[in-house]
C-alpha cells in the first residue's frame, strides 16, 4: 500500500521510537516499502547558536550525529533492511515536512510525547505539527 516510509529518530531517546520502528518494518516487508529514517539537529541554523561554533566544529558534530545514527541503525533493523539514512539541520517539525515532501513520502509513522499542557503550549509538539502541516498520511502513535 505505501511504498516510502518514514520514521523520525530522537538519538538522544532511541527506544521511543521502538513501536514506530515495529510498524515501519510491516510496511516494508509486506509492501517492499522504501525505509527512510530522519534525525533532526536543532541549532546550527540559528544565526546565535552558529555564532558560538566554528565551521569545523559543526561538521564535527555533524559527522558524530551522522555515525550514532548509522550506529543506530544497524543495532536496530535486521541485516537485510537497508534505511535512507538522513540528518536533518533545523527545526524537527518543519525538516520532516519537507523532507517527506521532498521525497515523496507516502507514510510517516512517528510516537507522540505525553507532555502537559503548559509545555506543549511553550515548548510545541513535534508530532502535531507534522500532522497539521504533511501532505502524506501521518500514523501517530501514543506511547
Amino acid at each position: 500500500m505505501f511504498k516510502k516510509v518514514l520514521v523520525p529518530v530522537d538519538l538522544a531517546e532511541p527506544e521511543f521510537t521502538h513501536k514506530a520502528m515495529q510498524l515501519a518494518l510491516r510496511e516494508v516487508d509486506e509492501n517492499a516499502a522504501e525505509l527512510h529514517l530522519v534525525t533532526a539537529v536543532p541549532g546550527f541554523t540559528n544565526s546565535l547558536v552558529a555564532s558560538f561554533f566554528s565551521e569545523k566544529d559543526h561538521q564535527k558534530a555533524l559527522t558524530e550525529v551522522a555515525r550514532q545514527f548509522k550506529k543506530y541503525a544497524q543495532q536496530t533493523l535486521p541485516e537485510e533492511v537497508k534505511p535512507v539514512l538522513k540528518v536533518l539541520e533545523g527545526t524537527p517539525a518543519e525538516m520532516i515536512v519537507k523532507y517527506a515532501k521532498d521525497q515523496a513520502i507516502d507514510l510517516i509513522i512517528m510516537s507522540a510525547h505525553h507532555r502537559s499542557k503548559v509545555d506543549e503550549f511553550l515548548l510545541g509538539s513535534v508530532s502535531a505539527r507534522v500532522v497539521e502541516r504533511a501532505q502524506s498520511s501521518v500514523l501517530l502513535l501514543k506511547n
